[in-house]
Order: structure tokens, then C-alpha cells, then sequence
């Protein structure tokens, strides 16, 4: 035991001094955590059955609700709507269908007795009144049918299986529930509904391992090691499932929050769901994978990308041809096209050229020599803003330098001496 106690304690310093002496800490992978408030229509719908917004008409205080599967067939067979068109004592009983307490007092309990008189007062109303209450419903039912798809993202939170624990086996529209009386009469909505079901079927898996659990650990006592293969086969089915649920949550979290779709087409088209190496395991099997050659979702976006440029450019370069056949139609060619075949240059023309470029190069360097100030910048720029150049300017300044020397005499030079000393 000392031995072994000795080399735990050397390998440790040797992974601290790997570690520039301080302690190694490991964070272990979890899943990213989901803002509450995106569900907070989501229990409201599946604990209380519908959603609601207050509001104020003629001084009488109402509270509006979103309506369900049933209620909207309701709607439909009642308001007389059997074709394309809408009649308008529709929207009427709309609005009636849709209120939860009028005056502090809750109707779903004698709802049928109270909707006639509720139509009727809606159909007094005025056109733009009834337009922005009208508004006002629609927008708690979109708010309600974007709940139900959030349903199945908040299933897989851990709250959302206390919650189950918590009305196993009750009525999820009853008073106990709800809180609310006459829910019943309401019946489950499609929130409801697909949440017992997503339950019932992850209880039905929950005993299904719990019983494979038991018939692996009594083959396992007769087989020895080989059980070890079906344990590394549930691991990596777990491992899939896991990762299948989580591509799942993300997909309904964007299409609600980000807008965009859930359909297999367009996530192929906006890339591949990105599935990173958590485990050594997991980063073995990937750089297996790219040594065989096969894509993963970083190639996959890749390729997406630059399929979407070559769309881009392809239909870009279509326009441009459109509009160009279309000028030309309308304006005639815009460039005169000649018959004559081009021709490249003699050898004894390019020499010539060559020749030409070294002589002009030649008296370049000589000017400058002559004058060096017709080589400075502010120079150019000053005979350019006049409209000279350095040609015509040296020979101006040559042919001036030829009329001085023949016209002043040159003085002939004189003894040195001193200028102001005294005669002897």
C-alpha cells in the first residue's frame, strides 16, 4: 500500500508541475441551460388550459382567453362558416368564445347561457373597437400556438418532470388542477395533450431500462466479460438518443425564437446541426472519421457556404445578361465589333519598341543630370498647373543659356590680392 500511495502522490506531482504548480480543475460537460421565460406561455397553457390578457370596454372590466381544438371547431360549425367566405357575425361570436370574466365574474361555468348576450354586445360595438379587440385575441391565440410547439422543448427540462410527479394521474382541466372552475367543460388542448403523452411514453422507457438493467446484471453473473459489449452498446444508444433530443430542442427553439424552420429542407440548407466532441472517446471517433474522409457538420456548413455563393454569383451573372440583352434591344450594341483578326508584334518591331524605350529612358537620365530641378515633384506640379512640360521648358532653357553667352561679354579674371589693403 505504501508503494502504491507513493506513486499516486509522484504521478500527481507531475501533472501539477505540467499544470505550472496549480490545482487541475475539470468541468465536467452539461447541457445548455434554457431561459425560463421562454416557457411562460407554456405552463400557463398545460396547468390552466388557456391564456388570457385583461382589458377595459365601456368602463366594464373583461378578461379575454386563447381558445383550443374544440373551442375553434365550435367557432366554425356555429358561426356559419362552410366555404371561403366569413360572414360577419363571425367575429362576434369570436370575441364571445373568447371571454373568461366579465366584471369579475367567471361565465365558463354557464358559458352557454352567457354567450348569446356576449355576441350580441360585441355586435353593438363599433367597427374600429371591435377591430382592435379582435387584435388583442388573435395575439394571445398566436402566442398560445407557439406554446404548443414549445411543449415539446420543456419536456425535456428537469422542472418539467417534477411538474408530471406533481398531477400524475389527474385530470389536467379539472378545478384541482386549474384552479379555475368550468375548465372541464373546456376539455384538454393540444398542449396538454402532447405533454401526458411525451410522459407517459418516457415512464414506459424508464421501466423498460430499469427492467433491461435487471436482465443484464443476471446474464452478466452467467457470461462474464462479454456482457461488457452489450454495456458499451447501451452507452453509445443512450449517447444517440441524448444527442438526437438535443438537436430536437434546439430546432423548436429556433423555429420559435429565431423564426426558422424545422423542415429537413431548409436545415440542409442553413447547415448541419453542430454536435461537438464532449468526451476522449467522442474526439477519437471524429478524427477517425476526417482521417476516412468522412464529412462532419463543419464540412457539411462548408459546403453549404460555398453553394450558396456559387447560387449567388450564378443567378447575380443571369441578371446582369437579362439586362445587357435587354439594353441592347432597346439601345442597339454598345460597342462596334471588328472583322479583323488580331495579330501579335514582328521581332523586328519589338526590338524597335525596345530600343525606343531605352533612348527615352536615356535622355530622361541626362535631363536630370542637366537640370536636376525639372526632376522634382513641386516642380511637375507647378508646370503641369501652367500647361508646360519639362521638355519644352529645358529647351527654353537651353536656347536662353546659348543667347546669354553670345551676347554678355565674360569678364577676364583678376590677380588675388587683397581687396582693401594699402599700397606700398
Amino acid at each position: 500500500m505504501t508503494a502504491v500511495a507513493s506513486s499516486y502522490e509522484d504521478e500527481q506531482d507531475k501533472l501539477r508541475a505540467q499544470a505550472d504548480g496549480s490545482d487541475i480543475v475539470v468541468t465536467a460537460p452539461k447541457e445548455p441551460e434554457v431561459n425560463p421565460a421562454i416557457y411562460r406561455d407554456v405552463e400557463p397553457l398545460l396547468f390552466r388550459g388557456f391564456l388570457s390578457v385583461g382589458a377595459e370596454i365601456n368602463d366594464v372590466l373583461f378578461v379575454f382567453k386563447s381558445l383550443n381544438q374544440h373551442e375553434f371547431e365550435m367557432l366554425r360549425l356555429s358561426g356559419g362558416i362552410f366555404g371561403q367566405n366569413v360572414p360577419p357575425k363571425f367575429w362576434d361570436i369570436f370575441l364571445a368564445y373568447g371571454v373568461f370574466m366579465v366584471d369579475g365574474v367567471n361565465i365558463l361555468s354557464e358559458r352557454d347561457r352567457y354567450i348569446p348576450k356576449i355576441t350580441a354586445m360585441f355586435a353593438g360595438l363599433s367597427r374600429e373597437a371591435k377591430q382592435r379587440v379582435i387584435r388583442h385575441v388573435s395575439e394571445i391565440n398566436r402566442r398560445a400556438n407557439n406554446a404548443v410547439v414549445l411543449t415539446e422543448a420543456y419536456f425535456t427540462e428537469s422542472y418539467s418532470r417534477f411538474r408530471w410527479a406533481q398531477v400524475r394521474g389527474m385530470d389536467l382541466t379539472s378545478t384541482a388542477v386549474t384552479g379555475v372552475y368550468g375548465t372541464e367543460r373546456l376539455g384538454m388542448n393540444w398542449a396538454q395533450q402532447a405533454w401526458r403523452a411525451l410522459n407517459y411514453y418516457e415512464d414506459r422507457n424508464e421501466e423498460i431500462d430499469r427492467d433491461w438493467e435487471n436482465a443484464k446484471f443476471i446474464g452478466s453473473c452467467m457470461v462474464g466479460k462479454g456482457i461488457q459489449k452489450v454495456y458499451a452498446q447501451d452507452v453509445e444508444r443512450r449517447r444517440k438518443d441524448h444527442d438526437d433530443r438535443l438537436a430536437r430542442k434546439d430546432k423548436i427553439l429556433r423555429q420559435v425564437v429565431l423564426g426558422e424552420s424545422m423542415s429537413e429542407k431548409a436545415q440542409n440548407q442553413n447547415g448541419a446541426v453542430m454536435i461537438s466532441a464532449r468526451t476522449a472517446d467522442e474526439l477519437a471517433e471524429q478524427v477517425q472519421k476526417d482521417l476516412r474522409g468522412e464529412k462532419d457538420w463543419h464540412d457539411e456548413v462548408v459546403e453549404a457556404q460555398e453553394r450558396r455563393i456559387k447560387d449567388s454569383m450564378q443567378a447575380q451573372r443571369s441578371h446582369f445578361e437579362v439586362l445587357s440583352k435587354a439594353h441592347e434591344e432597346a439601345f442597339g450594341p454598345k460597342f462596334l465589333t471588328s472583322t479583323a483578326a488580331l495579330s501579335g508584334l514582328t521581332p523586328a518591331e519589338v526590338q524597335e519598341r525596345i530600343l525606343r524605350s531605352k533612348q527615352i529612358e536615356a535622355q530622361a537620365a541626362a535631363r536630370s543630370m542637366v537640370y536636376p530641378d525639372l526632376t522634382d515633384p513641386k516642380v511637375g506640379n507647378f508646370l503641369e498647373k501652367w500647361g508646360m512640360t519639362a521638355t519644352e521648358v529645358q529647351t527654353e532653357m537651353s536656347q536662353t543659356d546659348k543667347d546669354i553667352s553670345n551676347v554678355v561679354p565674360i569678364a577676364p579674371p583678376r590677380d588675388p590680392g587683397t581687396p582693401f589693403g594699402r599700397k606700398k
